[in-house]
């Protein structure tokens, strides 16, 4: 705090900007500046917003000074934090870093695939009428004016409103700017009654305000400092927010059109496939546990049910096991309702056990491959991995008689990569994900790698020299001796 209270506001913000332009044009790691974590950044960026200095005479500044000090209190948080003593679960720390880290590792090409994606979800009737009755725009005109914003943003850090009200239709965009842009005050009383985290050791992993404001405003100027952050808020971070605003009055129109769309994209993938919905099942008459959606064609079905978000705030923000677990017991595995993977288990068994009513059963007749996913919109990495998240799952499963499960976790912007890139061969690459080989990786690192597109792989952050890294370092080097090559 200190070391913040000598950086000006808002004198600082060009700085940073500029900083966060470079991280963004080299992938998320500028080899010759390998102290520019964009984490890092858009945490004391946020911090500036809060407390920096307002004083006028301060013209110089060392950003050092700040970044070592988030470093240093973010390894000493680490020290601190939990880590499981169950080695099926040692890994599981991992996800409080990628969740700490994956909205700022917002690529071009995957800002623009996302507004596609959520411009589909808003254009749903029932989804647009809540965004509208809380923004006061439509889906498309909200879109639209974020897209506007960030293109402005990412000439320049600074702007004032009424530069930008001449940009495009000046009332859409004034309302997107009231929407999306905090002064200090609003931000100040946001961050203390919603974000701010006590516990030094929780402090690094508090949510940055950015994600909901990233649009910092003083008197009549804008500041948006991390340009992307503007369509992460009018995008993946309109979800969460319109979620805890609105509750189910939203996430229940949101979720059917998310099953919508994803149907949509199977049928755009494979147009001579079968795609069945759950209501296209029931219709059938089926009464039994369903899936939301199923793709089958020849020999294989692939199975998906889909689900908002994998893991609440705490599990984010601490990836403690108990934290996990309990939550993956709601959206993972719920053994005592059969939901979430349970649904997808009894599913396949009713198809196998002939349980099927006659005209259900013919669409099933020459199924003998079932792929089984659970498919969210929030994005995560490495949860089908097993010392992340997958050994928990696995327990659970077995505590309520299931065995031998093969699934995959995918969210779906990973889909709609899928689908785009597979196409007719969709089951094909499907296959090759569930094989040995591919099983633990996420969806986007399989495409990525498979495609060659390194921004589908984000790298993933630490401290420097801490428990984390040597627990990764031996579990990579254990990996490396049984495929046989050198580990990185």
């Amino acid at each position: 705090m200190y070391a913040i209270q000598h950086l000006p506001y808002p004198g600082t913000f060009q700085f940073m900007h500029d900083n966060l332009a470079e991280i963004v044009a080299h992938d998320f790691v500028v080899r010759h500046k390998p102290f520019l974590n964009p984490y890092e950044i858009a945490a004391i960026t946020n911090y500036i917003a809060l407390f920096g200095t307002t004083k006028k005479n301060v013209k110089r500044f060392d950003l050092n000074g700040p970044l070592n000090c988030l470093k240093k209190l973010w390894s000493l948080a680490e020290a601190a934090s939990p880590y499981s003593d169950n080695p099926d679960y040692e890994a599981s720390f991992v996800l409080r870093f990628l969740y700490q880290q994956i909205p700022y590792h917002v690529h071009p090409m995957r800002v623009l695939r996302v507004w596609l994606i959520m411009g589909k979800l808003l254009s749903d009737l029932a989804v647009s009428d809540r965004l509208e009755s809380a923004v006061g725009l439509s889906g498309g005109r909200f879109l639209t004016a974020v897209m506007r914003l960030l293109e402005k943003f990412q000439k320049g850090c600074i702007y004032p409103e009424n530069a930008l009200l001449k940009s495009s239709d000046s009332n859409d965009i004034k309302t997107t700017l009231t929407y999306l842009s905090a002064d200090r005050a609003k931000r100040l009383i946001f961050h203390r009654s919603k974000l701010e985290r006590r516990d030094p050791a929780e402090k690094p992993y508090e949510i940055n305000s950015l994600l909901r404001f990233p649009l910092i405003k003083d008197e009549y100027q804008y500041f948006a400092p991390y340009p992307e952050l503007i369509a992460y808020a009018g995008t993946r971070g309109l979800f969460f927010r319109l979620s805890e605003e609105q509750g189910d009055a939203f996430r229940n129109p949101f979720v059917r059109a998310f099953e919508a769309e994803t149907a949509a994209m199977l049928r755009a993938a494979m147009p001579h496939a079968e795609v069945l919905t759950e209501g296209d099942e029931r219709a059938l008459g089926w009464s039994g546990k369903v899936n939301d959606v199923t793709l089958i064609v020849g020999d294989a079905a692939i199975l998906i049910e889909c689900k908002l978000s994998a893991l609440f705030v705490e599990a984010k923000r601490t990836a403690s096991p108990e934290a996990i677990v309990a939550d993956l017991k709601k959206q993972i595995a719920d053994g005592k309702s059969r939901r979430g993977l349970f649904q997808l288990h009894d599913k396949i068994a009713a198809i196998k056990s002939k349980a099927l009513p006659p005209k259900l059963a013919a669409k099933y007749a020459n199924v003998q491959r079932y792929f089984p996913v659970l498919l969210f919109f929030d994005a995560f990495e490495h949860v089908n991995a097993p010392l992340t998240i997958g050994n928990m799952i696995k327990d659970e499963l077995s505590a309520h008689g299931v065995t031998n499960l093969p699934y995959q976790l995918w969210h779906l912007e990973e889909l709609s990569w899928l689908t785009e890139f597979a196409g007719s061969s969709l089951v094909d690459w499907v296959a090759e994900k569930f094989s040995p080989g591919h099983y633990e990786l996420g969806l986007n690192t399989f495409i990525g790698k498979k495609r060659n597109m390194p921004f589908l792989q984000p790298p993933m952050y630490m401290p420097r020299d801490d428990h984390a890294y040597a627990i990764l370092k031996r579990l990579s080097d254990m990996e490396a001796q049984a495929l046989g090559h050198d580990g990185t």
